[in-house]
């Protein structure tokens, strides 16, 4: 076409558009009516409120904790060998030894870095100043290293929680140099560990195995996580075995994984990324923390042995040094998250909520243990909680896994004597871990139906026909049956118990109903108040129930049944948490 053309073709093409403005003028700009409108302004506020109930789905990877390796899944592993053994390094300064202490990225250990002043060895350290020796801190997240690091004399100190000890310590105990001497706790996991589910998995008891498919479940292998979800299950009396385990090569990694795979059922890991799951990603929720669960997880370090035999004043200077610096946090929560936002490298406003706003007594994601709890944890053998039930707890699981193959025992690794020496010291220090419970409040959550449970452990009690009188001769395993009951209870420790009573239905029609359920209610608060004579629990804290014959196991509904009904004779232990009441 020449360039004329293309001219008067453009002409024409403008005088059509424009006719069909003039045209359909009245629809395209229709004239303005000038009375005023009604508006709905309720139906507008409810938009408005339904707008901001169903935010837009966000990125929520970008919320998640970095961390240091892909986001794929690895092989089941065995724990590496330590990689060799020496005497530990003697670095002096000043003419005073300097203590090599790693760290993990932990708000636990904001008391630490507090009365050290910083992670550098200086003078204004309280260990410096009051006891006569330096302090090193060194960021060592990954464990492996820091038992390597352990073992080769490079540092004096091995962070961990109580279960990484002992699945360390078969290893370190080899050589009676680097056997790993516990001498202090430093926290219990307050809701910085936990379960998140998807769908409709509500408790612990959920994951069981249905029609024939197992739950799906990521975590990291080997690590605090793996015993949290170990632990959860035997209490709730799930073969791990009929779960489908899928290992990250770390926490981080398994929460991107769980994001990503909707085909995952549940993850486990910690603080903050189970809360900006479950914050966040519609149809998942917190299953259980260690909020709940809060004698489970135990912080704790190790002295090398020879360096404890060596150097037994500056182990107890170690200890009294970190009180001081537990006291500094409680003092100024604030300053003690600085402290962590400049050893770790955070935003401060995440070191806040992770020491919480009273420096780690009932807020934040981990409960400082001052020396009224270390003394009960490590000295008291009417602890539920304490230290040798964490070891052997978590030494049997790892073992039953083949992760170890033999356990070392508490006794060889537990040094109570260093707090021992400082009772008088610390008289009148109180424990601060002791929860309140309301006297009405498991009432409310009886009737709800299970709402918020946490888990359901059937236990077998046989009583003596129609007494409700715990008789060991009766029944030889009451006194194990009673101590396992009074565990989960003390591991539980911010959670109200349900203990309910049931009957078989073997004499229904025969004898009156309400007797039965007296009977049943008769047998569980026996049970009840033999674990409360042994362990002084508040009273507040547990609830008995008789179900009688109402309440028999889904499979074991023939009253004809012998061995049907000796199954239904039988006690559960229901757990809620402290806060759903």
């Amino acid at each position: 076409m020449t360039t004329r053309g293309k001219i008067v073709l453009t002409i024409l093409l403008l005088g059509v558009v424009g006719f069909g403005v003039y045209r359909w003028w009245d629809k395209i700009a229709p004239q303005m009516h000038p009375q005023t409108q009604p508006v709905d302004v309720a139906r507008i506020k409810e938009e408005i409120a339904k707008a901001k109930a169903q935010p837009p789905d966000e990125d929520i990877s970008k919320l998640l904790l970095a961390g240091t390796n892909q986001a794929t899944l690895v092989e089941r592993s065995a724990i590496p060998a330590v990689t060799g053994v020496s005497d530990y390094k003697k670095e002096m300064k000043d003419g005073k030894m300097v203590v090599e202490f790693p760290i993990n990225v932990w708000p636990g250990w904001a008391p630490i870095i507090v009365a050290n002043a910083g992670l550098e060895p200086n003078d204004q350290s309280v260990f410096a100043r009051k006891y006569g020796f330096y302090v090193h801190l060194a960021i060592v997240d990954d464990p492996v290293k820091a038992r390597d690091l352990f073992a080769s004399g490079q540092s004096h100190i091995l962070w961990g929680t109580l279960d990484m000890i002992a699945l360390f310590a078969p290893e370190l105990a080899k050589d009676t140099r680097t056997i790993p001497v516990v001498c202090q706790q430093i926290d219990f996991s307050a809701g910085g560990d936990g379960v998140v589910s998807r769908g409709e998995l509500r408790s612990i008891n959920d994951l069981r195995m249905t029609g024939g498919r197992r739950k799906k479940v990521v975590l990291a292998q080997n690590s605090p996580s793996h015993y949290l979800i170990m632990s959860l299950l035997v209490d709730a009396g799930i073969d791990p075995g009929d779960i489908d385990f899928r290992w990250a090569s770390d926490a981080p990694s398994a929460a991107k994984i769980f994001v990503q795979d909707t085909s995952f059922d549940v993850f486990v890991g910690w603080s903050p990324d189970i809360y900006n799951i479950t914050d966040k990603l519609k149809g998942t929720r917190l299953v259980v923390t260690t909020g709940t669960a809060n004698h489970l997880i135990a912080d704790v370090w190790a002295v090398r042995n020879d360096f404890y035999r060596d150097h037994a004043p500056i182990v107890a200077g170690l200890v009294q040094g970190i009180f001081e610096g537990m006291d500094m946090v409680r003092k100024d929560p604030k300053n003690g998250a600085r402290a962590l936002a400049a050893a770790f490298s955070l935003p401060q406003e995440d070191c806040e909520k992770m020491v919480g706003k009273d420096g780690g007594i009932a807020d934040g994601d981990a409960h400082l243990t001052n020396y009224r709890e270390n003394a009960k944890f490590f000295l008291d053998p009417f602890n539920p909680a304490d230290f040798e039930v964490v070891w052997n707890s978590a030494s049997t699981i790892y073992k039953s896994l083949g992760t170890i193959n033999t356990t070392v025992p508490a006794s060889k690794v537990k040094a109570s004597s260093v707090l021992a020496g400082m009772s008088e010291a610390y008289r009148d220090v109180r424990d601060l871990s002791q929860p309140t419970f309301k006297p009405d409040a498991l009432t409310k959550l009886s009737a709800e139906a299970g709402a918020g449970q946490v888990l359901t452990k059937a236990v077998m009690i046989s009583f003596e026909p129609n007494k409700s009188t715990l008789n060991a001769e009766y029944d030889a395993t009451i006194p194990a049956t009673l101590e396992e009951i009074g565990k989960l209870a003390g591991k539980f420790g911010n959670a109200y118990v349900i203990i309910e009573g049931n009957t078989d239905a073997s004499r229904k029609g025969i004898v009156p109903a309400d007797l039965v359920r007296q009977l049943s209610y008769d047998r569980a608060d026996a049970v009840r108040r033999s674990i409360m004579e042994k362990y002084k629990f508040d009273p507040n804290k547990f609830k008995v129930v008789g179900n009688g014959w109402d309440n028999p196991l889904p499979n074991c509904t023939d009253p004809s049944n012998a061995e049907q009904n000796k199954k239904n004779r039988r006690v559960e232990v229901k757990v809620f948490p402290l806060e759903s009441n």
